[in-house]
C-alpha cells in the first residue's frame, strides 16, 4: 500500500459568481468556504432533526460499497438509531457503514426548502435555477459511510453542498482517469485512501486534490471528476449536476466512451434545457426518474 501526495483545493470566500465561472468552471474544483452559512438549514438541521419530522418515512439505504448497489428498507427514525449505534459503536475496518445515498430529500420533506432560503441560485445556470429545489440528491449518513473513487455519471458539473457535519474529498483529475483503472463506466477498482501500486501502479501519476468540506461550504467539481468521499461526523449533504453548454455536448458524445445509452436519453433533456431556455416544468416528466433514482 502507498500513500500519495496530494495538492490542496482551492479555498474562497465570497467568490463571486463571475469570477467562479471564469477561473473555475470546466477548469478545477473550488472550495466556497461558508458560502451557505447563513441559511437556516447549515445551523438547524442533523440527523435527528431530519428523523423527527418525518420519523416513519420510508427510506432505502445503501449497504457495503456503493457501486455494488446493495440495498435495505427502513424508517427515518429507525436509520437515526443506526446512525447513533454507529457512534456509539465504531466499526473497526470491513465494509462502511449503511448510508442514505442519492435521496430526493426536497420532495419527500417538503418543509425542508424553507430552511434553505435565500439559496444561492446565481452560480447556476439558468435553466436550473428555479426552480432548484428539483435537482438535488441527498447524502446522509454516519461517520465512515463512504462512496469510493468514481465519477458522475452525466459527466456534469458537480455542486456539492455541505449542511451537517464534514466529509473528506479526494478528488482527481479528469484527464487521469485512464490512471484510475475504471469498470462499469464510472467506478474505480483503485482505493484512492490507501491504494495498492503493486496492483494498480499507473495511479501513481494521476493528479489528485484533497479537500476538507464543512457545515455551510460549497464545493464545485468539473465534468468527469472523479472523487473519493468519506463522512468524518454524522452528515448531510446534497448535490446539484447541472450542465452548461460545453458539458451538454461532452455529454452527449460521451456514449463514445462508454456512457450507458440510457444516459444519453437524459443528456438530451438537460442540453435541451440549456440551450433552449425551456422551464423545467415541460421536461421534468421524463427527468424525473434521473432525479429520484438510487444510482
Amino acid at each position: 500500500m502507498a500513500t500519495l501526495s496530494h495538492a490542496a483545493v482551492d479555498v474562497h470566500e465570497n467568490l463571486e459568481p463571475a469570477a467562479f465561472y471564469r477561473d473555475y468552471v470546466n477548469a478545477k474544483p473550488v472550495l466556497m468556504k461558508n458560502a451557505l452559512a447563513g441559511l437556516p438549514a447549515a445551523t438547524r438541521w442533523s440527523i435527528p432533526y431530519l428523523s423527527e419530522l418525518a420519523p416513519d418515512l420510508p427510506v432505502r439505504l445503501k449497504v457495503g460499497y456503493i457501486a455494488r448497489g446493495e440495498t435495505v428498507t427502513t424508517t427515518l427514525k429507525e436509520y437515526g438509531r443506526l446512525v447513533d449505534d454507529v457512534v456509539a459503536n465504531p466499526p473497526s475496518g470491513g465494509e462502511p457503514p449503511p448510508y442514505l445515498h442519492d435521496l430526493p430529500l426536497f420532495s419527500m420533506i417538503p418543509e425542508l426548502r424553507a430552511d434553505m432560503e435565500p439559496f444561492p441560485t446565481e452560480y447556476l445556470p439558468r435553466f436550473f435555477r428555479r426552480p432548484w429545489w428539483v435537482f438535488p440528491q441527498f447524502f446522509v449518513g454516519p461517520p465512515g459511510a463512504t462512496t469510493t473513487l468514481h465519477f458522475d455519471t452525466l459527466q456534469t458539473h458537480n455542486f456539492f453542498y455541505q449542511l451537517h457535519g464534514s466529509k473528506r474529498f479526494l478528488i482527481v483529475h479528469p484527464e487521469d482517469r485512464k490512471y484510475c483503472y475504471t469498470y462499469n463506466w464510472r467506478w474505480s477498482h483503485v482505493d484512492a485512501e490507501n491504494p495498492d501500486l503493486s496492483r494498480h501502479p499507473l495511479f501513481q501519476r494521476a493528479r489528485i486534490q484533497t479537500c476538507l468540506v464543512e457545515a455551510g461550504d460549497v464545493l464545485y467539481m468539473p465534468p468527469g471528476a472523479l472523487h473519493h468521499v468519506r463522512s468524518l461526523s454524522p452528515s448531510i449533504s446534497f448535490n446539484i449536476d447541472w450542465h452548461d453548454r460545453h458539458s451538454a455536448l461532452r455529454g452527449l458524445t460521451a456514449v463514445r466512451h462508454g456512457m450507458p445509452r440510457r444516459n444519453l436519453w437524459y443528456n438530451l433533456l438537460l442540453g435541451f434545457g440549456v440551450y433552449t431556455g425551456v422551464p423545467v416544468r415541460y421536461i421534468m416528466t421524463p427527468l424525473r426518474p434521473y432525479f429520484t433514482y438510487i444510482s
